[in-house]
């Protein structure tokens, strides 16, 4: 029987909004937010070997007559065949026969586990463990019952109690390991699963479970490393060919991520985050509607997966469909009433199709749970410059940079606000800021906006060097109104 869980990671998709204010800055490139994508295997339980005595080792029916050790060996040969209903059969023949048998409680309690039928599988276990204290098997057994119940801290203890009796019991490290690893402990977690590998090197879900942690702490060449390993030791892994895709996209290599991420999909048709992730790369391919028809196949496999409608909402938001990301946006909150993000890009949503008054609400409530969320001030922000509000723009803005005092795109905005309402000192020190931090910045707006404040401070000079960088800029975009309105500019000066 195959005690199986889930180590969950990989990724999500935001982008950015523009902003409707005075000086418009340009839509980020896409951002990325955690989300727990990979699922990889855990190993069985090392189970006992069975007792088998030469006389009735061979035993076919169930017969009174037989022995407990008899009827313990028939139980376990029907185990291993498959045939649970026959198995329980004759193990509760061997407890009957013998109430002390504590490897029958240990195979009858993880048939129990295996029908989820926890609360028999305990009491069995509960039963071996008080009979055989010092079983790493039954502790280990036990343990991932707990694990699956929920009950991390019991599941815990006896991963620890069985790594005291055996240090080298392999599947206790990948548990406490993958409880580590959730609990956002991956040192310690990366660790486990290393003296795993050290114990038993062939083990491929050892090496999924480290690269999946690897990842979490952004060491993606040895995440692919990890998960190459996997696959050399199994070629039939689609969580490994999702977890190396992963890693490739972390890594910017695109082509050997799609790649991945068709393997996983060829070999695993429901594999519902395969195709959430490789709906990020034909984002970044350019490729929206391949990473929409993604994403309605994620969907249409795990109706509840967040941050597939997250990331449909954004690319319809992108491609001007505002009623579909709306929607999208509704129903990742209806899954998760919580999601700052989903408030933050459901605004968004709303501000581009004219309705800054719902964005700033919505945008408020992103506010509201996580009080540290920059870009929601910003977003909120933009939404008040779209009302006329510039003042109540400019405190957004501010809170942003309180925030994260080095947010580029905050400082780019408040100087825009303040250049708005005359404030041309103020307005400088935001530009030069955002301009400064970004030297290399392809953002024509950013010297435009300068170039008119330097042009009302009197600095003429300065104002000519940054209306030359906007209209070079400008005209290298093919933003043809933009260079027109910056030659003007120059005209004046």
């Amino acid at each position: 029987m195959k005690l199986r869980y889930s180590l969950l990671l990989g990724l999500g998709l935001v982008i950015g909004a523009m902003p409707e204010s005075y000086a418009q800055t340009p839509l980020p490139e896409a951002e990325l937010i955690e989300s727990e994508l990979i699922e990889s295997e855990l190993p069985a339980a090392e189970l006992p070997e069975a007792e088998l005595p030469a006389a009735e080792a061979t035993a076919e029916t169930e017969d009174p007559g037989l022995s407990a050790i008899a009827a313990y060996n028939l139980g376990v040969e029907r185990y291993n065949g498959g045939d649970y209903t026959a198995a329980l059969e004759a193990f509760d023949l061997a407890l009957g026969k013998d109430p002390g048998f504590a490897n029958a409680y240990l195979y009858r309690g993880l048939i129990y586990a295996d029908q989820a039928d926890y609360a028999l599988a305990l009491a069995d276990l509960n039963q071996a463990v008080s009979l055989d204290p010092e079983n790493a098997n039954t502790r280990f057994a036990r343990g991932s019952v707990y694990y699956r119940q929920g009950d991390i801290s019991q599941a815990q203890a006896d991963f620890n109690a069985a790594l005291e009796i055996n240090p080298d019991a392999v599947g206790a490290y990948l548990y406490r390991g993958l409880i580590d690893s959730q609990a956002g402990r991956y040192d310690l977690a990366i660790e486990d699963f290393s003296t795993a590998i050290e114990l038993n090197p062939s083990n491929p879900s050892a090496y999924v479970l480290r690269g999946s942690a690897l990842e979490r702490v952004n060491n993606y060449s040895d995440a692919v490393a990890d998960f190459s390993r996997a696959i050399e030791l199994n070629g039939d892994l689609p969580r490994a060919y999702l977890g190396r895709g992963v890693a490739y996209y972390r890594l910017g290599l695109f082509d050997a991520a799609l790649s991945d991420l068709n393997e996983a999909v060829s070999r695993d048709s429901t594999l519902s985050r395969a195709y959430l992730n490789r709906s990020h790369v034909y984002f970044r391919q350019g490729r929206p509607s391949r990473a929409v028809q993604d994403l309605d196949r994620a969907i249409e496999i795990s109706p509840d997966l967040t941050e597939a409608y997250m990331s449909r909402g954004i690319i319809r938001a992108s491609q001007g469909n505002l009623q579909g990301a709306d929607q999208d946006f509704a129903r990742v909150l209806q899954l998760n009433p919580d999601s700052a993000t989903a408030y933050k890009y459901k605004g968004d949503a709303l501000l581009t199709a004219g309705n800054p008054l719902a964005a700033i609400a919505d945008h408020g409530e992103a506010i509201f749970i996580d009080p540290s969320y920059a870009e929601a001030y910003q977003a909120r922000g933009n939404a008040r410059m779209a009302l006329g509000d510039v003042f109540g723009a400019i405190d957004d803005y501010s809170q942003a940079l309180a925030v994260r005092p080095t947010y580029l795109e905050a400082f780019s905005a408040r100087g825009a606000a303040y250049l708005q309402v005359n404030q041309a000192q103020n307005a400088y020190q935001d530009l030069t800021q955002a301009i400064s931090s970004a030297p290399n910045t392809s953002d024509p707006e950013l010297f435009y906006n300068r170039g008119i404040v330097r042009a009302r401070l009197g600095d003429d000079a300065g104002a000519r060097r940054d209306f030359e960088q906007a209209a070079q800029l400008y005209l290298q975009q093919g933003e043809a109104a933009g260079y027109r309105q910056t030659l003007n500019q120059m005209s004046q000066l």
